[in-house]
Formats: structure tokens, sequence, C-alpha cells
């Protein structure tokens, strides 16, 4: 399930266009008797909230949708069948007004509701499409049923509305009043079922009735959760009914498998996952033409110009089409995989489950008390912090292998599973400091003056561990260096460097080497020099304690190989050095054990032989010990996870060592749970070390804009446009501006990177770049096909995904996140990679190169963060955040560009109308205000408390004018 917000008058044209002609629609009988009908069936109304329509009569449930109903509901936020004002009327809209900058701004839409659609997994789309009539309506009537639990769930335990001063309390409703839209296909034309639920933005509240806007930020809260529950819930359905099993798949980006019907396979599914759109398609024969005629490819603007003429060109091949021409399409692409007899193939998934349906009486407080320790141990690896609705959808997730009779028997197990993990951890969020009127509270008795499933939590584990973090960056009895040594500072050169460390930098190097604390953070914005102040402690450190006192690790072992060469000590990945570490008593214990058959050996070979295991087990013993004296240097602080954080800082205080955390806190957060660099650089106030002078960049104004967005001002979004840095349109546009730019710089001989947030923008950039080296004769035509999908030719740009220190280079080992150059394949699906830095090659095995090797000519923001360019090319749309952005705009020496796609739709395949567009700025502005950092638990606990100072305050004032004025005892404490 995705949710789209839907502002006034969108939304309903693309909603209603596919809907089948009344005059079809009035001889159409249920859903199967639009199988010969152009179109899709017409809208139906769902929800309790129907009953309060039509001044109380009501709606019925299931009932059609007409385009006006659905015009008066979207457009005008109004009762579908009165036409009558629900709630507060919509201002503004259409409007514009000249802000405090004198700058002509639009106003702001109003949200008219939320798209929710619900849309099955490819496995059930493809068994749907291939199905008879009678299976094929079973199995949509499974999804409709899916889809209202979840529904029905949504209004029992998450739609909601504020009312009172700045929304302080939190009311329940009566239910939503929503449109459901079936469609059969994606906007590719593959099989695809789905439902678009529209949830109008108005409900009416239990406490007095009235029409409100609906709380956004409580469902968008539960939406994954909501998701998960939709598609345990569509595959009880459909083993219930059809016995269909199901089967877990792996995911080449996310750690969480997905569930498919057993039965229907990988290349099945892929051959009905098409990207390619009628307009692509033929965008592509225009330019084909362009070619033959001009005799060279045309430029991006000239792509985009005849992609416009493509639109207006296939307006008519886009007209809807049947379910049945649909069908026939579909089972004419299936023949080459499964044959003629493709019902019969649907047929025989079924009888693949033969196990009993469970119910919740089935399992006891026992077996859910595991799934529980396992689903918030789960949540809390990926993050510090966490809610319910975390913990419920993690619950869901474990729950996919399991067959549930009823999906009240999955919600009840899912809730029970996430109350016993809750249990399990320290609620963040203080008890209320108010006990709210009997009228405030809701039936089970919580408070109104919180909304439901809001409070937030942490492990006591990891709280413990930011406590050890804390106290070690305030102990201040650690190794230091003289300040004899310190005084040298400014005049000293770096070690493989040609410049002396700036005042500033000698400064910071100074107030690290000299503090004397156990636990030291060196903050660096982008560019400002943070791997030369590094070469500077370490000429410091080894100047007092000697040679080899220098310890290098980094969150990965790309980041560690750049620490390497940046500060020139050995280094090491912290997960590696960490298990080595961990396992150094075992070591001891092998050393003990050598001695002892040492002592009274005789000379002998076997005696020496002997020797030279003792000595390799004492090498490696001390090169994963720590010893008095000593600085690890951990690079990229920011990005590893705090649990591991706690384990270095542990060992070097018992072992008398001193570590220093590098990095910036506005980057990017850990994959798992993180927060801890910021914390610990707040905690030390104005006695961190800090670097301010960005040195990267060529433009003195680029420099200040960063750091601006860093910190984020929404304002400089202005600037990035005024020096002509910001391209917008649409994604196809962009992605072709975005392309063509960086092709210029590359040609140019600049070093240039393609760069975006998410992994499948890359892999469009990716194929981008491989279609134009192919036509331009740079990779070889015949290749590789690696496990995304793509084939991968000698000429090709690569990265490996993962660390394999056995395939060895002569200058190290394959690592996660290294580019390569292909130079041969071998018949057995292996690969020959050179490095394009220094030349260092390696054979990559057919099963490493099927599992682990993807395109590598785009990046994204992760893997992006460290690296140094002459200019950088930025994909951004309206889900981008301010801390990838932030990576994305300072990675570029000369320039640095960003792409905006100004009508971005995060689930293209089932948007079947043109996205809404949005200014530029706008979307600049929003990333640039929405952070999304791990927080550590104390800091979170920091807000939780401040957050509940404030709703004192506001309830203090709120409950006498709703109330009879409560007593003094009523008004509880402050905290």
């Amino acid at each position: 399930m995705s949710i789209r917000r839907m502002t006034m008058g969108t939304g309903y044209r693309y909603l209603m266009s596919s809907v089948a002609r009344s005059d079809e629609a009035t001889r159409a009988s249920g859903l199967t008797g639009y199988y010969a009908v152009t179109g899709t069936p017409p809208g139906w109304f769902l929800g309790a909230g129907l009953a309060g329509l039509r001044g109380g009569a009501g709606v019925e449930p299931g009932s059609q949708v007409s385009e006006e109903q659905l015009w008066r509901m979207l457009g005008m936020l109004q009762d579908p069948v009165t036409g009558e004002q629900l709630g507060r009327p919509p201002t503004g809209q259409g409007m514009v007004f000249v802000d405090h900058l004198g700058r002509v701004r639009k106003a702001k839409q109003s949200v008219a509701g939320f798209d929710l659609t619900f849309s099955a997994p490819k496995s059930v789309s493809v068994a749907w499409a291939l199905a008879d009539e009678p299976t094929r309506a079973r199995i949509q009537a499974a999804h409709r049923r899916a889809l209202q639990a979840v529904i029905a769930y949504g209004e029992a335990q998450v739609f909601a509305t504020r009312t009172g001063h700045a929304g302080a309390i939190s009311e329940d409703v009566r239910g939503v009043v929503a449109t459901a839209f079936d469609h059969w296909d994606s906007r590719a034309g593959d099989p695809q079922l789905h439902t678009h639920v529209v949830v109008l933005n108005r409900v009416q509240s239990v406490v007095d009735g009235k029409w409100r806007t609906l709380d956004s930020k409580a469902l968008f809260r539960a939406a994954v959760g909501m998701s998960e529950l939709y598609n345990g819930v569509l595959a009880d359905e459909l083993t219930r009914d059809l016995e269909w099993a199901w089967a877990p798949e792996s995911r080449a980006r996310s750690a969480e498998p997905k569930w498919e019907v057993d039965g229907v396979g990988k290349e099945l599914r892929e051959e009905f996952s098409q990207r390619s759109s009628v307009i692509e398609r033929a965008k592509d024969e225009l330019v084909e033409a362009f070619v033959a005629s001009h005799g060279r490819q045309p430029i991006a603007r000239e792509v985009i110009a005849l992609r416009q003429q493509a639109t207006l060109a296939t307006r008519e091949v886009k007209q809807v089409k049947s379910l049945a021409e649909l069908v026939r399409s579909w089972r004419a692409r299936a023949r080459d995989f499964i044959g003629d007899d493709q019902q019969a193939w649907v047929a025989h998934l079924a009888g693949g489950h033969t196990q009993k349906l469970v119910t919740a009486r089935d399992l006891g407080d026992g077996i859910l008390a595991d799934a529980a320790t396992l689903v918030v141990g789960k949540v809390a690896d990926k993050r510090s912090t966490f809610t319910r609705a975390n913990l419920l959808a993690e619950a869901h997730r474990q729950l996919h292998g399991v067959r549930f009779a009823t999906p009240a028997d999955r919600i009840d197990v899912a809730e029970r599973t996430a109350t016993l993990a809750a249990d399990r951890a320290v609620m963040l969020t203080p008890a209320e400091a108010v006990h709210a009127p009997e009228h405030l509270r809701r039936p089970d008795g919580s408070s109104m003056l919180r909304a439901r499933n809001s409070e937030v939590y942490a492990t006591q584990e990891l709280l413990d561990a930011e406590a050890r973090l804390l106290a070690a960056g305030q102990a201040t009895d650690a190794p230091t260096v003289t300040t004899s040594v310190a005084a040298k500072l400014g005049r000293m050169l770096m070690p493989g460097k040609e410049h002396v460390l700036s005042p500033e930098q000698a400064h910071a190097v100074a107030t690290v080497v000299t503090s004397g604390r156990r636990l030291d953070v060196l903050v660096g914005a982008a560019g400002t020099g943070k791997s030369t102040t590094m070469a500077g402690v370490r000429a410091a450190w080894e100047a007092e304690h000697g040679p080899g006192s220098v310890v290098g690790l980094a969150p990965s072992a790309a980041a560690a190989e750049v620490l390497a060469d940046a500060v020139g000590v050995p280094t090491e990945n912290t997960a590696k050095w960490i298990s080595e570490h961990r396992s150094l008593p075992e070591r001891e214990a092998r050393l003990r054990e050598y001695a002892a058959r040492l002592a009274g050996a005789y000379p002998s070979q076997a005696t020496r032989q002997l020797q030279l295991q003792a000595r390799a087990e004492l090498a490696a013993y001390r090169r994963w010990a720590l010893r008095r004296g000593q600085l690890v240097i951990v690079d990229e602080a920011s990005m590893a996870a705090t649990k591991d954080l706690d384990h270095i800082t542990a060992a070097a205080t018992k072992a008398g060592a001193k570590v220093l955390l590098v990095g910036d806190w506005a980057q990017l957060s850990p994959v798992q749970a993180g927060g801890a660099f910021k914390l610990l650089a707040d905690a030390a106030g104005q006695g961190v070390a800090t670097l301010h002078d960005v040195r990267r960049f060529r433009h003195e104004w680029e420099r200040d804009a960063t750091l601006r967005l860093r910190v984020g001002d929404i304002t400089v979004a202005e600037e990035y446009a005024a020096h002509g840095r910001v391209e917008s349109g649409a994604r196809a546009d962009m992605l072709d501006l975005l392309f063509d730019a960086w092709l210029t710089d590359q040609r140019a001989g600049r070093s240039s990177l393609m760069v975006a947030a998410d992994a499948d923008t890359v892999h469009e950039l990716n194929a981008r770049s491989q279609a134009w080296r192919l036509n331009a004769g740079e990779v070889m035509q015949d290749g590789i096909r690696c496990g995304d999908g793509t084939v991968v030719g000698v000429g090709d740009v690569v990265v490996t995904r993962l660390n394999v220190r056995a395939l060895t280079t002569g200058h190290g080992w394959v690592k996660n996140g290294d580019d390569w150059v292909v130079t041969a394949s071998g018949t057995d699906g292996s690969l020959r990679v050179t490095r394009p830095s220094n030349g260092a090659a390696a054979v990559l095995p057919a099963e490493y190169v099927r599992e682990h090797v993807e395109l590598g000519y785009a990046s994204t923001a992760h893997r992006a963060q460290g690296r140094t360019v002459d200019t950088a090319h930025a994909y951004v749309t309206s889900t981008t955040l301010r801390e990838p952005l932030y990576v994305m705009t300072s990675r570029g020496r000369e320039a640095n560009r960003l792409y905006v796609d100004t009508a971005h739709e995060p689930e293209s395949a089932t948007t079947h109308g043109d996205g809404e567009h949005v200014e530029p700025l706008e979307v600049l502005r929003k990333a640039i205000a929405n952070s999304g950092s791990d927080l550590a638990a104390h800091e979170v606990r920091r807000q939780e408390r401040a957050r509940l100072r404030q709703t004192l305050h506001t309830t203090q004032r709120l409950i006498p004018a709703l109330h009879d004025p409560p007593g003094p005892d009523q008004l509880g404490r402050e905290i």
C-alpha cells in the first residue's frame, strides 16, 4: 500500500478517465461483467464514515460513485451526494501572494484527500491475468476483502482528527469517507491488480459529530504497518480460498524478503514488470529518425522536445482497453514461459498449502514472547528510537510466513506481539503530566491529549551504550600530546601532503591531541579538509607516542581505504575490527597453549614450525589489540552505529588508549541505530574541535550555500536557482538533462558524478549510460547477466557490492563500493576487472557477478559520501531529505547541479495520470526543511520531555476553556 496526497481539484480526472462509459456500464453485471467492456468498473463507496453523509441518512457502502460526486469530494470537500460543505471550506485555492521578500508565490494547495493504493504482489497479478474468469473473480474478491480489512483496521486504530489549540486533542472518528477504483494494469500496460482508495480529508469526530480534517501524521506513521497488513491478509484470503502456498524471496536492495505465490517463477514476473511506456517507445523511434536525418545523436533538450512530440502523437494510442484485450496480450507474452494452457497452469497453483489455518487462540503468550523479542531486536537494530507503529510493522513482517484463518486473527496476533515488544523497551515519552478529564479520554481509557500509539521507545541496551559514550566524552584521563609538540603544528608538513595545516586546522588538531578526553569528536562540514586535519593529528600523535601509535577505522571498507590514503596508517572497517577484537580471548588462549608447548620443547623442525605459528598468532593478536598510548581514529563516524562506537570506546578505555570520532552530523546516518556522533558533539559544546572553513569549492557563494543548506536554511534554495544550478521538469526530462551534462563533463576530461538518493533512479541512469556507450561502441554488446537483470560487457563501469578479502587485487582486495572497469569476461560467467584509479586487477567469480555486481556509472548518495569530484549532477524529488541533498550538493569542486523533478510520483507503475507539477524551489525548500537523521535516544527523550512541557502549558489554558475549571490537583505537575 502506498500513500499519495491529493490536492484540491486534482486526481479525480485520472480516476474517472479509465472508467467504462455509462451505457456500457449499465449492461455490465458485477466485476466479471467488465471483462469485455472498454475500461474499468466505476468507483464504489466504502468506509464507516459514509453513515454521516446526507445529513445522517448515510450512503450505502459499495454503491457507485459518479464523476460529479467525486468532484464534490476532491474539488470542494463537500458531501458527495448533497453538496453540503463538510467542515471548514478550503481557502486560498489558486491564489498568489507576495512574500516578505517581495516574491510572488502561489498559495499552498489544500489537501483534499489521500490516495491509498493497494497493489497486489506481482505473482498475484500475473496469476490473476492468466486465470480463467471465475478464478480471476475469486482473486479480485480476495484483494477487495484484504483492502477492506485494512481500512476497517485503520478506522479502529489509526484514523483520527485533532482539535484544540495547536491540535492538542486527538479525537477518534466515526470512520472515513472513501471511494475505491479498481484498475487492471500498470502504467506500462503490464498486469497489476490494484485499487485506488481515495480517503476524503474530512472525518466526523466521535466527540461532537463535527467534520474536521484527518490527522495525516497518524496516517503516515501507520502506513508501513497497514501495507504489511494488506499483504498478509491478501495471502491469507488467497490461501483460504485457492489453497495457494507462498515463498519468501531475497531482494537486492533490502534485507527484508518479499513473499510471492509459490510456483509463479521470477522470469515470468520480470516479463510483466516492464519499465517502458508507450511514450518512451515512441520517443525512441523519433530519436532514431533524428539520427538518420541529422547524422548525430540529439542533445538532451532536443530529446525533451522529441518526447513532447511523442506525447502528442500517442494520445490516441493510449485509449483505455478492455480487460479482454489486455488478457489476450498478456497471454501472448506468457506463452514462451508457460505454454498455451495457461488457465491450467494457474489451476495447478492450488493445493500448495496443506496446513491448518492458524487462529489467534493457537498462539500462546510463550510463542508470541519469542516473536516479540525478535521484533524489538530487529527494529532496535535499524533505529535508535521507535514507536509502536514500527514494532507493529515488524510484527506483521515476521508473521508473513503464517497463514491465518481470518483478518481478525492476524490483527490480534500482531497487536499482542507489538505490545509484548513494547514491554521489552523503555518508553522515552514521559507519563502524562495532566490527568485528563473523563470527556478527554477514549473508551479504552487513554488520554486524547496524546495521539494514539505516538509514544517513543528505545532499548535499555542502547540507552546504556549512549550513557557510556557520554561518560567517555567527559572523562579526561586519556593520553595526550605535550604542548611542546602541539606548538609546532602550524609549521608541520603533513605526511604525504604538499601543504601545512591552516590555522583553523592546526587549532583543531591541538584541541584534540591535548584535551585528554577518552572519547573526542572532530566535526567538519563537507569540504573543510577533515582528511588533512586527520593527517595532522597522526603526525602530532606519533611525534609524541611513536610510529604505529595511530589506528584507523571507518564504517565501510571503502571509507577505510580512503582514510588509509589520507592519513597514511593501516586502517580497517569497524565490523571487521570488532569481530577480530572479540576473538582476542581465544587468541590469548592459543598463545598460552603455544607457550606451554614451547617451554619444554627440544630444538627440532617441529619446534621451529611451532615457533613460526606462535609468532604469526602473536602478530595477529597485536594487530587487533589496543595498547596504552594509542589513538583510534574513526572516520565517517556519523555513519557508525552507536553499538559499534560503544564497543570501540570500551576497548580503548580498557587499554588506556584514546578514540577520536571524525565526521559531520549533517551528513548521512548509519543503516543501523545511530545518532551518537551528534549527541557527543552537542554534549561537548563549545569545546568540540570544529572545522568551519570550506575549502573544496571554487565559487565563494557555494561555500556559504552548502553551510546554510547543512543547517536547514530553506532560503538557500533561491541562491542555487540564482546561480543557474537548478533545472526543473518531469522525471524523464530531468534524467535526460542530467545524463547529457554528465556526459559533456566526461568528454571534457572532468571527473563527474551522477547521484540520486534512491536506487531505482541510479539503476535508470546506469542503464542510460550503458546504452549510450553501447551505441558509441565503447562497450561490447555481449556480456554477463547480473542478478538485477543487467548484462555487463567489456568496457562497462561496474561496482562491487560485497567485501570478499579472498578476491585480491595486488593492491588490496575486492570491497563493497569499489568501482571497476570490465576488461574481459569468461565463458563461465566470471569477469576480469581493473580499478580505474590504480590499475589493480581482479577476477570476479561467476557467482559473485550474479549476486554482487551492478553497473557503476551513477551513485547513490550513501556511496557518494566522502567522494570529491570536479562536477556533480544530482536528481532531486519531493521525497528527498536534507542529509542526502547536502551530500549531493557538496561533492563537486567546480559545480554541483540540481535536477528537480516537479511532478514526482513514487509509485509510478500504479499512477495513471500526469503528476501535479510543483514549483522547483518549493521542492528544494521541502527537502532542505525535512531531516531524516537518526537522533540518539537521549536527545529524543529530551525532546519528548520538552514536548510534554509544551502540552502541559497548552492544556492548562485549554481545559478551563472547554470544561469546568479544574482544581489545582487536577493540573498535575510540570516536568
